[in-house]
C-alpha cells in the first residue's frame, strides 16, 4: 500500500460525493481511502455506505462525534500506507494530485511533507481565486502563515514517529500545528502545481470559525517559537476555547461579500463589486466600503495593493 487518503466528515452531504469521486478518479491507484464519519446526522452515512460498497479501497468508520482532530488521529492509527494524503470532505482533488505528490516524495527521500496550490471555489463550484503561496524557503515562511491546505498535502507515515500526530487541544488549526512540528524535524516542500480545489464553505472552519481559528493559530506560532528556542512548549498548559457548535453559518450577503473580496483579489473586479454591494449597503462597515470602491481602480493598481498586502501577511502575520 503506497498511499492512505484520510478524510474526516461531519454533515457534509452537499459536497461529499464530489470529493470522494475526485479521489476515486485519481491516475495513481495504489491507495486506501479511510473516511471517518464523525457522528453525522444528515445523509452522509448513506452516501459513504454507497461508495464503500462500490469501491473496495474505501474503508468507512462510523463513530459518535469526537471532533475532527481526534477523528483524524484515529484514522492515522489505522492507516497502512507509506504516505498520508489528507482530504477534506468539501474539497476536490485533480486527477493527477496523488501521482504528482508520490513522485516528488519518491524522488526526494529527505523530504517528509509536500504540498501544492489550489483553486478557490464557491458553493456553486465557481472558481473565485487561487491559493498557492509558492516560496523558496517554506520552513521560514510557515512560521508566519499556514502555506498549506489540508487537501493538497501529503506526508510520510514514518514522520509520525517523530511528531506523534495531531494534538487534541487544537480543534480549529490542528493542521498548522502539525506542519510546523514536521518542519522542525524534517525538510518540507511547496511545489508550484495546482493540485485541486479548496471550497469556501459557509459552514467550514475558515469561515464559520474564523475567530477561533485565528486565536488558535496565534497560540500555535508562539508554541513553535518556544520550541525552536528552548526545545519544548507550553502545550500541556494550553487552554482551548470553549467548544463551538458545529455548522455555524453566516448569512448569504456575508458569504457573497467574502466571495466578492476574493474575486477582487483575483482582479475580477466587476464580478466582485456585484457580490460586495448588498453587504456593504446593509452594514455600512469600513472594510466592505473600501474593497467596493477599490474595485473601480485600474487592475494594475489593485494588483499592486494586494501584492503588498499579501507580502506583509506572509512576513508579519
Amino acid at each position: 500500500m503506497i498511499v492512505s487518503v484520510l478524510m474526516s466528515v461531519y454533515n457534509d452531504e452537499k459536497y461529499l460525493a464530489k470529493s470522494i469521486e475526485s479521489i476515486l478518479n485519481q491516475s495513481f491507484t495504489d491507495f486506501e481511502f479511510i473516511i471517518i464519519n464523525d457522528g453525522s446526522t444528515d445523509a452522509t452515512l448513506d452516501i459513504l455506505d454507497f461508495y464503500s460498497a462500490k469501491d473496495s479501497r474505501i474503508k468507512v468508520i462510523h463513530q459518535t462525534n469526537t471532533g475532527m482532530t481526534k477523528a483524524l488521529n484515529f484514522g492515522l492509527s489505522i492507516a497502512q500506507g507509506k504516505y498520508i494524503a489528507r482530504m477534506d470532505s468539501d474539497d476536490i482533488s485533480f486527477s493527477n494530485r496523488l501521482e504528482i505528490e508520490v513522485d516528488f516524495l519518491e524522488r526526494h527521500s529527505d523530504f517528509d511533507l509536500v504540498g501544492g496550490g489550489t483553486q478557490i471555489i464557491d458553493d456553486r463550484d465557481n472558481v473565485i481565486g487561487i491559493r498557492n503561496i509558492f516560496v523558496k524557503n517554506p520552513r521560514k515562511v510557515l512560521k508566519h502563515i499556514n502555506i498549506y491546505q489540508h487537501s493538497d498535502v501529503m506526508f510520510r507515515t514514518s514522520v509520525l514517529k517523530k511528531v506523534i500526530g495531531y494534538r487534541d487541544k487544537y480543534r480549529n488549526a490542528q493542521d498548522y500545528d502539525l506542519w510546523l512540528r514536521i518542519s522542525e524535524v524534517s525538510k518540507i516542500a511547496k511545489i508550484q502545481n495546482v493540485l485541486g480545489q479548496w471550497r469556501l464553505n459557509a459552514s467550514g472552519y475558515t469561515v464559520a470559525r474564523k475567530n477561533e481559528q485565528n486565536s488558535e493559530a496565534s497560540a500555535i506560532k508562539k508554541a513553535h517559537k518556544k520550541r525552536m528556542k528552548f526545545g519544548y512548549d507550553d502545550y500541556e498548559q494550553y487552554m482551548p476555547e470553549p467548544a463551538v457548535t458545529h455548522g455555524i453559518k453566516i448569512d448569504d450577503d456575508q458569504y457573497d461579500y467574502i466571495v466578492g473580496c476574493l474575486l477582487v483579489h483575483s482582479l475580477k473586479l466587476k464580478d466582485g463589486r456585484k457580490k460586495i454591494k448588498p453587504y456593504m449597503l446593509r452594514t455600512k462597515l469600513y472594510h466592505p466600503i473600501l474593497i467596493y470602491y477599490l474595485s473601480y481602480f485600474p487592475k494594475f493598481i489593485v494588483y499592486c495593493i494586494f501584492f503588498i498586502n499579501d507580502r506583509n501577511k506572509i512576513l508579519f502575520s
